[in-house]
């Protein structure tokens, strides 16, 4: 793709919006308070999706959104099963990088890049622990085209000894890459640190080693896409600039005759729990900066238990510039640009916690001491009226209206959701439910996910040594 292309592309996604991959680790936060985005007020009418909900005979589900903002179409699959349900250790992960670089077996790796490129598409593949996302953006023009490819991509992908070969090299050279002792210095490599120290041992943590990629096989692989990729198991968001009956008949074309099985079952994973007192690990790097995450996990939790919990991590450090961290760090103290939570629940099984921040290696320990002392002052001390009044105002009216921003956002939304419970109500009840929060539910959800004696503190930046909080 030339530069001039890139750029088209790349200005088009831009006044699209919305997010094309599965949110792992959090990632970047938008530090605009919701209620100054300018965001339209919700319009939609929860649960009805009769309009856009498309459901093929063999019982795939897709949910096809028109929206001519931009001439873009976004074709998105999200699959039921990730890294950790495969039998055999890799096999998810090679499957990934199958598709994310070979494309269906009846184009050929070469022709796939090639076609990418003359498509000007945006193509991604997002695996987390439990679900893979599969993304492609295109010019309007080239919707049919690429919709072959994209079906070929989640029926047909291409599986062979090469890929093997290829994928067999990645795990060596990956391994090299994350030793601790080639950490380059970031948030990224803290929050990677933090995360393989709170599952060490355990199945969200399982990660492939050379021996692992060297006993894969490619019956492996074709067992798992086989067992995840059925259409029962995969749900479509399909939005941008189409007619809806036509774009509805292309899609029926290319997955109606798609031989549905049986979608494997889910067992749920076990809970992790950091140890009492909390440990330190502190990294060091040539840098002249410091990285910082505190934290543990969250047991697994219904959507209904989540909500408070969202309101107070709002509150206390939800990413925007007017949390009670924010201000005591950066305002009062001077110490950072960010200081954030991010909370990160698993769906069927635990998930994290975190606080992360940076600033200069000499006042490293005084940022730790302020996350410390804020959640011990939201567990201890009502939040005010006006605190909850905002965050409950900004959650239903700001981060709960980027979810139906535009089409593609719409359509993802549902898409994502339905591959999650297979039902609105969670989606339909969610204002109401942050409406319902009291002062006395965020300080019992501070209570009762917030356990600052044994969060675990990591520390990337200049200097070494252990201790405890």
């Amino acid at each position: 793709m030339n530069d001039r292309r890139k750029k088209r592309m790349a200005s088009l996604l831009f006044l699209l919006g919305g997010s094309f991959a599965i949110v792992v680790d959090g990632g970047a936060q938008d530090l605009r308070h919701p209620t100054e985005m300018g965001l339209a007020e919700v319009s939609i009418e929860l649960p009805d999706t009769t309009q856009t909900r498309l459901i093929l005979e063999n019982g795939m589900v897709g949910f096809v959104i028109p929206d001519h903002t931009v001439p873009i179409v976004s074709f998105t699959a999200f699959v039921r099963g990730g890294s950790v349900d495969d039998r055999v250790q890799g096999a998810a992960e090679m499957l990934r990088m199958m598709i994310a670089q070979r494309g269906p077996c009846w184009m050929g790796p070469g022709r796939f890049v090639e076609t990418l490129e003359e498509l000007d598409a945006q193509f991604d593949v997002a695996m987390s622990v439990e679900m893979i996302e599969i993304s492609m953006n295109v010019a309007a023009a080239d919707a049919e085209a690429a919709l072959r490819i994209f079906s070929g991509i989640i029926r047909e992908p291409c599986i062979d000894e090469e890929g093997l070969t290829a994928f067999r090299n990645r795990v060596v050279s990956d391994v090299e890459a994350q030793s601790t002792s080639r950490i380059e210095g970031s948030l990224d490599d803290a929050v990677r640190v933090f995360k393989n120290l709170l599952f060490d041992r355990h199945e969200y943590r399982r990660t492939v080693t050379v021996a692992d990629a060297e006993a894969l096989t490619l019956d492996d692989v074709e067992r798992f896409q086989r067992d995840f990729f059925t259409p029962r198991n995969v749900v479509l968001a399909v939005s941008g600039a189409f007619q809806l009956l036509p774009m509805a008949r292309l899609i029926d074309q290319r997955f109606a005759d798609w031989q549905t099985r049986r979608p494997p079952g889910f067992s749920r994973a076990e809970n992790v729990s950091t140890p009492e007192p909390g440990e330190i690990t502190r990294l060091a790097v040539d840098k002249l900066q410091t990285w910082i995450v505190v934290g543990h996990e969250l047991p697994p939790m219904s959507p209904r238990d989540l909500v408070p919990l969202q309101v107070m991590n709002y509150i206390l450090g939800g990413g925007h510039f007017d949390t009670r961290l924010f201000r005591e760090a950066r305002d009062r103290g001077g110490l950072t640009n960010d200081a954030s939570g991010f909370v990160e629940p698993g769906l069927r099984g635990p998930g994290s916690y975190t606080f992360r921040t940076y600033g200069r290696p000499e006042v490293a320990d005084e940022l730790v001491d302020i996350v410390f002392s804020e959640i011990r002052r939201i567990q201890n001390e009502p939040v005010t009226d006006e605190e909850l009044a905002v965050a409950k105002g900004a959650l239903t009216d700001g981060v709960f209206a980027l979810l139906f921003e535009n089409g593609h956002a719409t359509a993802r939304t549902f898409a994502y959701e339905w591959a999650r419970f297979v039902t609105f109500d969670h989606l339909a009840r969610y204002r109401d439910w942050v409406e319902d929060v009291s002062a006395r539910d965020v300080q019992r959800a501070a209570q009762r996910y917030l356990h600052p004696e044994r969060m675990r503190v990591v520390i990337v930046g200049p200097g070494v040594g252990t201790g405890q909080p």
